[in-house]
């Protein structure tokens, strides 16, 4: 696939020096597969304490992609590495994009969502585990729970139709970026989703893409805090629908 737009595609990490290496194979593996030559990966930190860093620097070495790793702050959260990352993104990389470091949603969702944006389909791309041609592999009771009343609620809201605000897949047109406005205290857990919402309702073009996705969180996702974040969102987004 010839890239007529080059994409940066941002990696939000604290603490994966065990994860971050094999999620960067895995990615490059599938970026190679389907022809993508034109990409920039930022390895985005939002306050390691571990060897992230040097296992970022190492495997820039060994894939056939640039890699560049970003501290974004040093006390942070996940809102805030991806948003300081596409803040500050090189001229000229006009698709961005983030993923999670193990990457449990299959990497070859990234680069449908990327044509699909690449061809003037849309503007913003989420992978959503509640498409009906999604693939959920081992997800737990408690986590399909948190994710279906989170995908109940955020179909409520008006001006955007987002059925998996918690999917860690998604692409946006730099330039619908560029107008993005959302309050500065919401860089957390949610920040993909609400910016998303936020873009939708300005009149940019959402599409939601299914997604192969397997569990494998390995406990390191404290539920709790999450949906937290997720329900902060939703009512600032509902209180200014």
């Amino acid at each position: 696939m010839g890239s007529r737009m080059p994409l940066l595609i941002v990696i939000p990490v604290r603490n994966e020096e065990r994860r971050l290496g094999p999620g960067l194979a895995r990615l490059a593996e599938s970026l190679q597969a389907h022809q993508c030559p034109d990409v920039l990966i930022v390895v985005s930190d939002n306050g390691s304490t571990d060897w992230t860093r040097a296992v970022a620097i190492e495997s820039a070495a060994k894939i056939p992609y640039r890699v560049v790793y970003h501290r974004a702050c040093d006390h942070g959260d996940k809102g805030v590495a991806i948003f300081s990352a596409w803040e500050s993104a090189p001229e000229g990389y006009d698709v961005l994009a983030y993923c999670d470091t193990d990457m449990a949603t299959d990497p070859e969702a990234l680069v449908r969502g990327y044509r699909l944006i690449s061809e003037g389909k849309a503007d913003l791309v989420a992978g959503s585990r509640w498409h009906r041609d999604s693939q959920v592999i081992g997800r737990t009771w408690k986590r399909s729970f948190i994710s279906a009343t989170l995908s109940c609620f955020w179909r409520m809201l008006p001006g955007a139709r987002m059925t998996d605000p918690g999917c860690g897949l998604k692409l946006v047109r730099r330039s619908t970026f560029a107008a993005l406005q959302i309050p500065a205290d919401a860089r957390g857990f949610s920040f993909g989703a609400e910016a998303f919402v936020r873009l939708a309702r300005t009149g940019a073009r959402l599409v939601e893409i299914s997604v192969k996705w397997t569990d494998d969180d390995a406990g390191r996702i404290r539920l709790g805090k999450a949906a937290g974040d997720y329900a902060r969102a939703w009512g600032r987004l509902i209180s200014r629908a």
